[in-house]
């Protein structure tokens, strides 16, 4: 992989409410990533829909107490840094999960060197040959690839 080449993902959408919810661990350290623009993000528009649901429930952020504002500045920095991406009409492998097609289709779709998640239906699927150079990874490891990724 060249050193110009960033490396890119598709990052689950629970990872980055987790982060939004709060500044601390790992997926906090994948928002700073993003931030810095330390990898390529990969999406899809239903991704970025689905995003903007789950961060309207006022419910659940205002026990966390995170104002809309800290909400609207995130899914400003999603669609300033997302690559947006036709996701692949036919996977290769079936997921437990329908839901979890839409953000594995995107990583297909979008040539994406990483699927980040902490799903076990997604998390099942790494090493599966039928999935090419897609590696799904944890929230964890995939912040190892970054540091190493930074350090090299």
């Amino acid at each position: 992989m060249s050193a110009a080449r960033l490396l890119s993902a598709v990052v689950d959408t629970n990872i980055f409410v987790s982060a939004v919810l709060s500044p601390r661990g790992t997926p906090a350290r994948i928002l700073a990533a993003l931030q810095s623009s330390s990898f390529q993000l990969i999406s899809s528009r239903d991704q970025q829909q689905e995003l903007a649901d789950v961060l309207a429930r006022e419910a659940l952020f205002g026990r966390y107490q995170v104002s809309r504002a800290e909400r609207d500045d995130f899914i400003e920095l999603f669609g300033l840094r997302a690559r947006l991406v036709e996701p692949t009409k036919r996977l290769p492998v079936s997921v437990r999960d329908p839901k979890d097609s839409m953000l594995l289709a995107a990583a297909l779709g979008g040539r994406a060197d990483y699927l980040v998640s902490g799903d076990s239906d997604l998390l099942e699927l790494a090493g599966d040959p039928r999935l090419g150079r897609l590696s799904v990874l944890t929230a964890a490891a995939f912040v190892a690839v970054l540091d190493e990724a930074r350090r090299s």
